[in-house]
């Protein structure tokens, strides 16, 4: 055996932070799904082992479509997008439990899940790269937060967590974009993550 590399070091940090026993996709689910949960009031009075999996596999299969299909430009991605949340919504709400979940919250575990994914790369998760420049970033405290400082782009009047209505969500969305214009929005989004942590 050699001395590590950078892939030795990278699988390190994916094992001990996905812990991928199950595979990367479900990896990526369960961690996007922690950093959403904590605003699910009384989730775990409701939550079982089989609901939750049930859920998790609709996000997988769902956020397929986000992945591979062709997508004309940005705003055929939006309405996949929008029908994505709405169907987790929906099977949430009504076969998961009676916590009822947001757009706000529903966009975090769609738009974290991406963005696990995207950053495993292509060698471990094959054509991540295809539909990046449209994927959503992921709005919280801490992005909204970066993006005042950064370009004095206003955060949202209400807590990401509570946002429900869908028009609402993408107007910060598109408002981002405009600003950012010639750049990719997930760009923006991994530099002003990475730079929060050292201000």
């Amino acid at each position: 055996m050699g001395r590590l590399d950078a892939d030795d070091i990278e699988g390190f940090w994916i094992r001990v932070y996905l812990n991928p026993v199950n595979g990367l996709h479900i990896a990526c689910a369960d961690r996007s799904y922690r950093d959403l949960n904590r605003t699910l009031r009384g989730l775990a009075k409701e939550q079982t082992k089989e609901k939750y999996n049930l859920v998790r596999g609709r996000l997988i299969n769902y956020s397929f479509e986000l992945v591979t299909t062709d997508f004309k430009d940005q705003q055929y991605f939006d309405i996949e997008h929008k029908s994505v949340c709405d169907k987790l919504i929906k099977i949430f709400n009504e076969e998961y439990c009676d916590v009822k979940m947001t757009y706000g919250q529903v966009q975090k575990w769609v738009n974290m899940y991406l963005k696990y994914l995207f950053a495993l790369g292509e060698n471990r998760v094959s054509g991540i790269s295809k539909n990046y420049q449209y994927f959503h970033i992921p709005i919280d405290n801490i992005i909204q937060d970066e993006l005042r400082k950064d370009k004095g782009i206003a955060r949202m009047t209400e807590p990401w967590s509570k946002i429900n209505c869908y028009d609402t969500y993408l107007e910060y969305q598109k408002q981002v974009r405009e600003v950012y214009l010639k750049s990719i929005p997930m760009d923006i989004e991994f530099r002003l993550f990475n730079k929060s942590f050292n201000n």
